[in-house]
């Protein structure tokens, strides 16, 4: 794919065209970071229910894969709450104890486990939430408690008008 838009740069360019800037946007009631737009959902549901939820957003729950993402949405979500409230995202081991999936499907490659976590407390906690603790870091929940949460979905690219 990037190869492909390199190529039409580049037959645009020789063909007199002015340089294109692509941008990624993201709706207006949802964060831009990086390639992704992030949403705070303040309504507190069972971890599956806040996934459906995203899922009828256009997205899912959030994955991490990279310290400045999860640093991002601490911050998001302590300026849409007023505090590091306790927050789904999108990681959970439903199908194996200790074997970590991502709802979006992407590669479990990060992780900001609060220190004796994930401890799979009575061998019920297979989702995970953020800002556990004094530390605001990750926790393995019970499923069934209710958690706000934030979405995430790909950012739209959109290419501005072109003039010859």
């Amino acid at each position: 794919m990037q190869f492909f838009m390199v190529f039409v740069l580049i037959i645009l360019a020789l063909n007199g065209y002015e340089t294109v800037r692509i941008e990624r946007k993201c709706p207006s009631d949802w964060e831009k970071f990086g390639k992704y737009c992030y949403k705070y959902i303040a309504e507190s549901k069972p971890w599956a229910e806040a996934e459906q939820n995203c899922l009828s957003l256009g997205g899912n729950l959030a994955s991490v894969h990279n310290k400045e993402t999860h640093n991002f949405l601490q911050n998001y979500v302590k300026s849409k709450a007023g505090k590091y409230d306790r927050t789904w995202i999108g990681l959970h081991d439903a199908p194996q104890d200790f074997i970590w999936f991502w709802s979006d499907g992407t590669k479990f490659d990060f992780d900001a486990w609060h220190s004796g976590e994930p401890n799979n407390g009575g061998w019920t906690e297979k989702c995970v939430e953020m800002n556990f603790g004094d530390e605001h870091l990750w926790n393995d929940d019970r499923c069934s408690y209710g958690h706000y949460s934030v979405c995430q979905k790909q950012a739209k690219i959109q290419f501005p008008p072109m003039a010859k």
